[in-house]
């Protein structure tokens, strides 16, 4: 898409129908979290009920995190050498790359759009079916009007994406949000945070108000995610979706429902 065409499909897309779609769908809900009642350290199935993991011939690549009924959000990164969507699947759902997983499904992806015109590296996925929403399936909130304050407790999640014969149980990584200081105001900065490659295109994460949110999309480039004086910055969500809140996605407002199996 050239610059031309992305500016007329925001004139086009940015109006009150297309703005109306935002509360769409409920998000942010995880009923089998335990991290804020004090739960164990290892992640267990439906901690984190958006995880994606995106995979290329059957290998996991990098995650992702459901936004929506049929979209997943990613790294931009990701997709450097193989921008085709048939080349690659999504499963929701899973805890162990090389386990069982009862509760996942495999999607495929129709449509693959990056963000590098926007100066975000963020990336979205659509999905050639929704999946059905369960305790394990949830999409998580993106909201670009929110703030996350100094020494808010957050969460980086993922997985490693080498080989070997070990289960690859989903990670989890807590940290905290800390003052940016001379960083972009369009970054999120938290405490250093060792990523593996597989991360990349996974969430920070942050409860606020009794609902889960995507702070920001992680990057397992040290180059780019290794700040000055051992902060980690994440290139934030927020300018891509002020950009593209309908080009993309319609990402959902935060409501709450009773938890469902």
């Amino acid at each position: 898409m050239f610059l031309s065409d992305l500016l007329v499909t925001l004139l086009t897309l940015l109006t009150p129908e297309c703005l109306s779609q935002l509360d769409a769908v409920v998000c942010g809900q995880a009923p089998l979290n335990t991290r804020l009642l004090g739960g164990s350290s290892e992640v267990t199935d439906g901690e984190w009920p958006w995880m994606a993991s995106l995979q290329k011939d059957g290998r996991h690549v990098c995650g992702g995190t459901l936004v929506n009924e049929d979209s997943v959000l990613s790294s931009d990164d990701c997709f450097t050498s193989s921008p085709t969507a048939s080349d690659w699947t999504v499963v929701l759902g899973r805890l162990k790359q090389n386990g069982s997983n009862p509760f996942e499904v495999t999607l495929n992806v129709t449509n693959i759009t990056l963000s590098n015109q926007t100066g975000s590296n963020a990336a979205v996925l659509r999905l050639e079916t929704p999946p059905t929403l369960s305790n394990y399936i949830q999409p998580i909130c993106v909201d670009h009007g929110r703030n996350f304050s100094v020494g808010s407790t957050c969460w980086a999640a993922g997985w490693s994406s080498g080989a070997g014969g070990e289960e690859q149980v989903l990670q989890e990584i807590q940290t905290s949000v800390v003052d940016c200081e001379d960083t972009r105001s369009d970054s999120v900065c938290t405490e250093a945070l060792t990523l593996e490659q597989g991360f990349s295109g996974g969430p920070l994460m942050c409860h606020q108000d009794g609902s889960w949110f995507q702070a920001a999309v992680l990057s397992a480039n040290n180059e780019v995610n290794n700040g000055p004086q051992g902060k980690s910055i994440n290139n934030n969500v927020l300018e891509f979706r002020l950009l593209g809140q309908c080009f993309l996605v319609s990402i959902p407002t935060v409501q709450k429902k009773d938890s469902v199996i």
